[in-house]
């Protein structure tokens, strides 16, 4: 998409990228090309006298969730809403010289490539299987590829690649900074594993096996049909509970990473402390922090924020869509908890646990 993004100043300087890369909670890497067949994987924090000591072409540094640390990144995501906001994972961001690349590969989410300095030159091919890589890499380079398509970008265009599908990006010049918006693709295993935990932590201990109608048998070792039958009518209470995979879906779409810990705010506030306050302040989410709302079949309300739910009156829709979708919290907060004392509730939790923190101009 060519000049798809106009009017945004993409004016993170590599420097300021490496100084990123340096901090100890920041998750970042490097790639560097010795070869063709010979890649080095470092991973971070870095120091600065690490950067002195890189070659002078076929490198790339990584930076994840640069959105997180810098506001006006973030403000970036604005254009992407036509997508469910709990589907994206975060801005990553890359600056490479020369010849830098982390080779052809695959991903298995989606993501937005977005040319913000310098030119890189991008080559896609057909979806490859992922298990055609070069063997003993640290880095997942595949043994086949055949490129079909070729593009060159630069400033302000834009290469959307859906999953599985192979390319291959290389710096065409010592100014080459890409920013990766990528989604949120968890694998099934990792779904199922997540859900059964969430069950384990929620099913009654009380609950216990019950025998069907049970008549003498030939051979008491037999597992009967009726027992299986039974099972299966037991667990498929649990797994297959609508409401009870819409708590724990919220719930696990909206878990922050572990390295992006959020602490708890100095001071507590109390429900009446938070309407005195929001009379002259606003809040806004935490830039770790996550949040999506549903709709119950009951007609009211959940609020998911960083991996915990929350229960609302319907009458709260208006005043949650706006929560979860204005990072800044400009509309509507104060008059919603004045007229809902569950609401407040929930909100000054929010603070409490610092998800939510008073805006800072």
């Amino acid at each position: 998409m060519r000049n798809a993004i106009q009017g945004y100043a993409f004016d993170l300087s590599p420097q300021e990228l490496a100084g990123l890369a340096c901090e100890e909670q920041v998750e970042s890497r490097m790639v560097l090309q010795h070869d063709e067949n010979s890649w080095e994987l470092r991973h971070g924090p870095f120091d600065e006298a690490a950067f002195s000591r890189l070659p002078e072409t076929n490198w790339t540094l990584l930076v994840q969730d640069v959105d997180k640390y810098i506001p006006h990144i973030a403000a970036l995501m604005q254009l992407f809403h036509f997508i469910p906001s709990w589907r994206f994972d975060d801005i990553m961001i890359s600056y490479a010289v020369t010849g830098g690349s982390v080779g052809p590969h695959t991903d298995t989410y989606d993501v937005f490539l977005i040319q913000a300095q310098g030119k890189r030159r991008w080559q896609v091919g057909n979806k490859a299987p992922s298990d055609t890589l070069l063997p003993d890499l640290p880095v997942r380079i595949l043994a086949e590829y055949e490129p079909e398509e070729e593009w060159v970008l630069e400033p302000g265009d834009v290469l959307y690649l859906p999953p599985g599908m192979a390319h291959w990006g290389v710096a065409e010049d010592d100014a080459c900074m890409t920013w990766s918006v990528g989604l949120r693709a968890p694998s099934v295993p990792e779904m199922l594993g997540s859900f059964t935990q969430y069950l384990l932590d929620h099913v009654p201990e009380q609950q216990h096996f019950h025998d069907p109608a049970l008549t003498p048998q030939d051979s008491p070792a037999e597992i009967r049909l009726s027992a299986f039958a039974q099972v299966e009518k037991q667990l498929g209470a649990w797994l297959h509970d609508a409401d009870m995979q819409q708590r724990w879906f919220g719930c696990f779409s909206t878990e922050i990473k572990e390295h992006l810990f959020i602490d708890l705010p100095e001071q507590q506030l109390s429900p009446e402390q938070l309407l005195h306050k929001l009379q002259h302040a606003r809040l806004q989410h935490h830039p770790f922090s996550r949040y999506a709302w549903a709709a119950r079949s009951s007609g009211d309300l959940y609020l998911f924020v960083c991996g915990e739910v929350f229960e609302l009156p319907a009458e709260c829709r208006t005043a949650v869509m706006h929560l979860c979708d204005d990072a800044s919290c400009r509309s509507g907060l104060l008059s919603a908890c004045k007229n809902n004392k569950q609401f407040l509730h929930t909100i000054t939790e929010l603070l409490n646990q610092n998800w939510l923190e008073f805006h800072h101009d």
